[in-house]
């Protein structure tokens, strides 16, 4: 159930807009986020870098978190996708696909070969992230 508009704004201070990491990601897919966080390092306003950068970093914590497991109709959870594409992974990345492909074959993000396709894991692509 959504909570109401007002709930979202807070600050006595002038209004506050609380973000939530769901939101922010439905943003970052949908409007060209990134390049006005990018855009927003040369403002005279770093405080709007910040902002835009925070919404950034709840977006990829929330794209990147471990897929929670659905329980079927007799109870049993069922883990949703927990692999994923080059494709995939190289948009949490922010790297092309045959970047991705790169990277697995060199062994530098843990991944395996599914079919002929590279799969990889979510938690690797964390692993990698912070690594670099």
């Amino acid at each position: 159930m959504a909570k109401a508009p007002n709930s979202y704004l807070h600050g006595d201070d002038g209004p506050v807009v609380i973000v939530p990491a769901h939101v922010a990601s439905y943003l970052r897919r949908r409007i060209p986020l990134d390049r006005l966080r990018i855009d927003a390092r040369n403002m005279q306003d770093p405080e709007a870098y910040h902002v835009l950068n925070s919404l950034h970093r709840a977006a990829l914590v929330y794209e990147s978190a471990p897929a929670v497991p659905v329980p079927t109709a007799d109870g049993t959870p069922v883990e949703q996708d927990r692999l994923l594409s080059s494709s995939q992974a190289g948009a949490l990345l922010h790297l092309t696909a045959r970047g991705v492909r790169d990277a697995c074959e060199k062994g530098r993000l843990e991944a395996q070969r599914i079919n002929g396709r590279w799969q990889i894991t979510r938690a690797a692509v964390r692993r990698y992230r912070d690594a670099s």
